[in-house]
């Protein structure tokens, strides 16, 4: 059973609740992964430890603090976006998240929604979600796919944006009794203005299951090179966050990986993040463009195979084939290992 408050009201002095003693509540009914009913109930007393089962339920996210660091797969508290996470209804969810100001990292020079923020913030909702649904945190996952687009919009570049996150599951799938598929859709809003979409799927696999899959112990991450785009020619004011090295022939770039990267290698890794290799195709896309300041309009990313620390590979920009329901503009970017496409991203830049 799952409560949820009917009508919310303000805690007194000392309440372990949001609600006074004798508030309607109402508890939903669940039989396996499904809800199948819902009843009216009265509180007589202060609700107390039964109030932290499952994930709450409210009709808005709340920007007090960061959800637990752990449940995003981060170690530095500064890096965690999500600061709520409630159920609004059977596989929705309400999230919310905090952008900052400024950071070394992310940013746009025309202050509208960053999205390679938007994907990191999709990405540690999708990973809340599964651990808040019951998946170990032992667990590993891996991305298979993930989508962004981004609308015109400009934040106040005098306070943190307050980011709220509609959220739906599809395509469950359970081995075990364990969650080990699923793809979230989500819509992004700031003060009920829509400004974005994206969709990610994520893989769940336990420890065991994941070392028979990696094989061979992988490579440890080798020393980025020093033969780095310049980072004034990809957008960022910083020479360590440049994931390009100098074009080894027309538009296409050796990927360059730093493992000592605060923002990508927060945690120890096995292999590239996708999230970096995301950022890769951005930079790449801004390379073949000469426009250091172009960001995604949207991007689709197919994660083909992992990326080995000791993999050389090659970012091939592209015009995207025709018949894919592109646009004029729309470029693929293409991650190559001798050949091999091991992600691929059809892009529209703005």
């Amino acid at each position: 059973m799952v409560f949820r408050p009917i009508k919310p009201r303000p805690a007194g002095r000392g309440s372990p609740s949001s609600l006074f003693p004798a508030s309607p509540m109402a508890v939903w009914i669940r039989c396996g992964h499904s809800i199948v009913g819902q009843v009216t109930v009265m509180l007589v007393g202060p609700v107390g430890a039964g109030w932290e089962w499952g994930v709450p339920m409210r009709e808005q996210a709340l920007f007090e603090s960061s959800v637990n660091r752990e449940f995003v797969h981060k170690r530095s508290v500064s890096e965690v976006l999500l600061t709520d996470f409630v159920e609004s209804g059977p596989d929705r969810f309400i999230a919310g998240a905090q952008w900052p100001r400024w950071h070394v990292f992310y940013g746009v020079p025309d202050a509208s929604p960053d999205s390679a923020l938007m994907a990191e913030t999709l990405r540690q909702a999708v990973i809340f979600l599964s651990h808040q649904s019951g998946v170990p945190l032992t667990h590993k996952f891996l991305m298979p796919h993930m989508g962004v687009s981004v609308r015109k919009a400009a934040l106040d570049p005098l306070v943190p944006t307050q980011v709220d996150l509609e959220l739906e599951v599809t395509d469950k799938k359970f081995r075990g009794g364990e969650l080990s598929n699923l793809t979230v859709e989500a819509k992004f809003s700031i003060g009920g203005e829509p400004i974005g979409e994206g969709t990610a799927g994520a893989r769940i696999v336990n420890p065991a299951t994941y070392e028979r899959f990696r094989g061979v112990a992988p490579a440890a991450p080798a020393v980025v090179d020093a033969d780095l785009l310049a980072c004034d020619d990809v957008g960022h004011a910083a020479q360590r966050n440049v994931m390009l090295g100098t074009s080894v022939r027309p538009s296409v770039w050796p990927l360059r990986v730093d493992p000592t990267h605060p923002i990508f290698f927060d945690h120890p890794l096995d292999h590239v993040p996708g999230m970096l290799l995301v950022e890769a195709a951005r930079q790449a896309l801004r390379a073949a463009s000469s426009r250091p300041d172009a960001d995604f309009a949207s991007f689709e990313a197919e994660f083909v195979k992992l990326v080995e620390f000791s993999y050389p590979i090659d970012v091939a920009v592209t015009p995207a084939a025709a018949g894919r329901r592109c646009v004029q503009e729309a470029m693929t970017v293409t991650m190559l290992h001798r050949g091999e496409a091991m992600m691929t991203v059809l892009a529209v830049p703005k």
